[in-house]
């Protein structure tokens, strides 16, 4: 015997209700990642980075769209050997367009990345010393840890526009600036990946007055 109109109605009110309860939690968490992320993430970038270089790190402003996995970090700023100097490295802004495959490869995937207005000073103070060796000595793998291999990523369409370089050499009193380098890859990956790819090689800078421009196409 079919089942009652009735006994139909209250099941498709039931399952109305649970897609609805659902649709209702899943909007309620994207509301709370959208506004308790950027200050968490904020937070750690600038606690986490800190311990990590040995530098102070400061970010602007996190934005972030858990909907579409979208991450925008601006004035990010990495400080300088001392209080008093200058940043080391400043950027104005950074976009990452993240691939839900990143959850499930455990690894990061990425469809796009570009980052805007980078600015790095350096200086050598002579016999290949730098002034950013206190920072590789703490990125540096200790001796006796096995080497894993390259580090698993799938990076596309990788940007940055509006470079700079000030490179002092106190060795021979004389500096270098780099100006409106502009770098554009297809894609960095060690994951097999399959992406639109919308950008072509390219690489281009002005070094103390010299320009150098250079495109390639690749398929």
């Amino acid at each position: 015997m079919p089942p009652a109109p009735a006994l139909q109605t209250l099941r498709a009110h039931r399952w109305t209700r649970r897609a609805l309860r659902a649709l209702v939690a899943l909007l309620a968490l994207w509301v709370l990642a959208w506004a308790g992320l950027p200050p968490l993430l904020r937070w750690g970038i600038a606690h986490f980075g800190s311990q990590a270089l040995g530098r102070p790190v400061a970010v602007g402003a996190v934005d972030v769209r858990p909907w579409s996995l979208e991450l925008t970090l601006r004035e990010l700023a990495i400080g300088g050997v001392t209080p008093e100097a200058p940043p080391l490295l400043t950027v104005e802004r950074v976009y990452i367009d993240a691939e839900l495959q990143s959850l499930l490869r455990l690894a990061p995937v990425v469809d796009a990345l570009t980052i805007e207005a980078p600015h790095l000073r350096l200086t050598h103070l002579g016999e290949g010393r730098y002034d950013i060796d206190d920072i590789v000595q703490r990125l540096a793998s200790p001796p006796d840890q096995p080497d894993t291999g390259p580090a698993r990523l799938a990076l596309h369409n990788l940007v940055l526009s509006g470079g700079e370089i000030d490179f002092e050499d106190q060795a021979t009193s004389s500096t270098h600036a780099l100006r409106n380098l502009a770098l554009q890859i297809p894609f960095l990956s060690t994951l097999p990946s399959q992406r639109s790819v919308q950008v072509q090689p390219h690489l281009a800078f002005t070094l103390n007055g010299s320009h150098f421009d250079t495109r390639a196409q690749t398929t």
